[in-house]
């Protein structure tokens, strides 16, 4: 009887750490959503941003008559 408990405990330590690395994975997988969502949030802005400041701004460009 008594042999079979290293076999007991390397057993649960094995499915703890694979519990574990599941976990880890996981949460690896959420964060890197949660940093490509706030990577896009922030282009966004600052093409909103891009396109307020070339909006507000006077162009400079002069006018072609038409036809030319």
């Amino acid at each position: 009887m008594g042999q079979y408990i290293p076999v007991c405990l390397a057993e649960f330590f094995a499915i703890k750490a694979i519990a574990l690395l599941a976990v880890a994975l996981v949460v690896y997988l959420y964060w890197s959503g949660v940093r490509e969502k706030r990577a896009q949030r922030r282009e966004r802005e600052w093409l909103e941003n891009k396109r307020r400041d070339l909006k507000a701004t006077p162009s400079n460009k002069s006018k072609l008559p038409p036809g030319v």
